[in-house]
């Protein structure tokens, strides 16, 4: 008697190919590009992988022969391949000296951010409305143009053997039922995506950022902002020390010739891929095809894995440590903006050459009240005194035309938070 073929009899039926295309692509892509962020992951990438035409299409891009990368649409041939980051976007920098802003800034910066973000804060006595931290980087390397970080081991490669075992179990289950078809096109997308991340994992894992010009507004101490205004970063360091974080980037980087090469031939090859799977995944049994959905939902698990836990944790480590050669961070947290603001203020006060633009660009409130509160903190800030208003009595306040008492009541309140934040600055910072 034949054996009893599991799902053999059953009526419906699945459209698998559009998974093949579509199903993780963006995951799988990033995760490709990513071999040298895991050591010597690149050698475990023998698993059944969803993505195929859109990874075939990002190689083509790359591909050394003008002909191939047209047919993807795209006439450029690029030398190296920006890692696919998925960092914070919309992150500001503002220099102490010209007030110049520069935005948006690099991936280097939104690690720093996040890097901020995980330390422990020292929390400031004061007024209590939107807290904001403030961490100080002491940055004193100064990276070359051109670097090879180091990349230290993790424990993703061996995570690899999941989506690995799950791809060979469900190529041999579909061959033991006798649909030969999908355990064909199970393997075939294995040593496909195997042989794409051997090529792109000997590919050399740079970082590079553009030498500032001589004649260029310096970019020595500033801070940084994030986009919600929650966080900054002052950076105090050379101008070669801090144009880095902001113009710093990551990338893989070819050697010769012969490795485009073999870009072009794994573009061919995944392409070959996605045309083969789309034939003949949908000829095979119910079974055979579901077999062919789990490999590349586990691939897919797999890869958000991946993306979730140790790329960012990696790109960190070698930004804090190779690239910016473990700086000095302090972090504080203020109750207020107004409070951290001033702060930020007393921190680069040599450094700063128009204090008004800089407050103002922290603080851009603009009316009456906010403006003689400007008044009399920059005046104390231009002049090295200590931040006390007793002299913001009520003649001065007449003769900035203050006169109703939620106006005097708002001023009491913004001087306040400007003393805390001195005293902050006198207990934690003034002789550094």
């Amino acid at each position: 008697m034949a054996p009893l073929l599991p799902l053999r009899s059953t009526t419906f039926s699945l459209d698998v190919s559009s998974l093949a295309v579509f199903l993780g692509a963006d995951a799988a892509l990033a995760v490709m590009m990513l071999p040298h962020l895991h050591s010597q992951r690149k050698w475990w990438g023998w698993y059944n992988c969803p993505g195929s035409y859109q990874i075939a299409k990002r190689y083509g891009e790359l591909a050394r022969f003008r002909f191939w990368s047209a047919l993807f649409g795209s006439a450029k041939v690029p030398a190296e391949l920006a890692l696919e980051l998925s960092s914070a976007a919309g992150s500001t920098f503002t220099a102490a000296w010209s007030s110049i802003a520069v935005s948006p800034t690099s991936h280097l910066a939104a690690m720093l951010l996040q890097e901020c973000r995980d330390l422990t804060a020292t929390v400031v006595a004061g007024r209590q409305t939107a807290p904001v931290d403030v961490t100080i980087a002491d940055l004193r390397r100064e990276p070359s143009p051109l670097e090879y970080p180091r990349v230290p081991s993790t424990y993703s490669r061996w995570m690899a053997a999941c989506p690995i075992a799950a791809t060979l179990s469900a190529s041999i289950a579909c061959a033991i039922n006798r649909d030969f078809s999908c355990a064909a096109m199970i393997l075939v997308g294995a040593i496909c995506h195997g042989l794409a991340c051997l090529v792109m994992g000997n590919a050399r894992f740079v970082y590079r950022h553009d030498t500032p010009s001589e004649h260029a507004p310096t970019l020595a101490h500033g801070w940084l902002e994030s986009q919600n205004s929650r966080s900054i970063v002052i950076l105090r360091g050379s101008d070669r020390a801090v144009a880095p974080v902001l113009r710093g980037r990551f990338s893989l980087q070819f050697q010769s010739s012969q490795e485009h090469c073999l870009v072009t031939f794994c573009s061919i090859l995944l392409g070959a891929q996605f045309l083969l799977q789309l034939l003949f995944v949908p000829q095979g049994t119910r079974f055979g095809q579901i077999m062919f959905i789990c490999s590349l939902i586990i691939s897919w698990l797999y890869h958000q894995h991946i993306l979730a836990h140790s790329k960012a944790d990696v790109l960190q480590r070698i930004t804090k440590e190779d690239v910016l050669g473990g700086p000095t961070l302090r972090k504080l947290r203020f109750g207020s903006r107004t409070t951290a603001a001033v702060f930020v203020l007393l921190v680069l006060r040599p450094e700063i050459r128009d204090m008004r633009t800089c407050l103002a660009s922290l603080l851009p409130s603009d009316t009456l009240v906010w403006q003689s509160w400007r008044d009399a903190v920059v005046s104390r800030l231009e002049s090295g005194k200590p931040l006390w208003f007793e002299g913001c009595d009520g003649e001065w306040r007449r003769m900035k035309g203050l006169s109703s008492g939620d106006d005097n009541m708002l001023l009491d309140t913004l001087l306040g938070d400007a003393s805390t934040a001195y005293i902050a600055f006198a207990e934690h910072l003034a002789k550094t």
